[in-house]
């Protein structure tokens, strides 16, 4: 865990606001990815997935794993990052909005926040793509 510690001093002195909004949107998608596990801990099954279809069990096992590789590229490599999470985002949220809107609620409050990380996501993309500086030492 010295990439932490590689963070946590770079964090000041080192990034500039781009790089600590970059590092803050990586752990986003980490939160994501393990909310989603929070959920099915909730509901009892690893293979739950309520009215959606079964694939859709799958498909968000696929988001979760690339959640993990978008948040270490965020951080090792800044430019593959923020592509790999901008292409994320616009796929997790076209399969969620035309698959599975409400899901099991009339309102579904994840999707809605979903939705506005992507929107933060993409309308930050431009500016984490031209700021962007720092990047951890994968052997630090």
């Amino acid at each position: 865990m010295r990439w932490l510690g590689a963070i946590a001093r770079a964090w000041g002195s080192e990034m500039n606001a781009a790089d600590r909004t970059r590092i803050i949107l990586g752990v986003g998608f980490l939160f994501g990815a393990l909310s989603h596990f929070g959920w099915l801990s909730v509901n009892g099954s690893p293979w739950y997935h309520g009215p959606a279809p079964e694939w859709a069990v799958w498909f968000w096992y696929g988001v979760c794993a690339v959640d993990f590789v978008v948040f270490w590229f965020l951080l090792v490599h800044p430019r593959a990052g923020v592509s790999m999470g901008v292409a994320t985002m616009i796929t997790t949220l076209t399969v969620n909005w035309t698959c599975f809107p409400t899901f099991e609620y009339t309102f579904n409050w994840v999707l809605i926040g979903l939705t506005l990380f992507g929107a933060v996501m993409l309308a930050l993309a431009p500016w984490l793509w031209r700021a962007s500086r720092w990047r951890l030492n994968p052997t630090s």
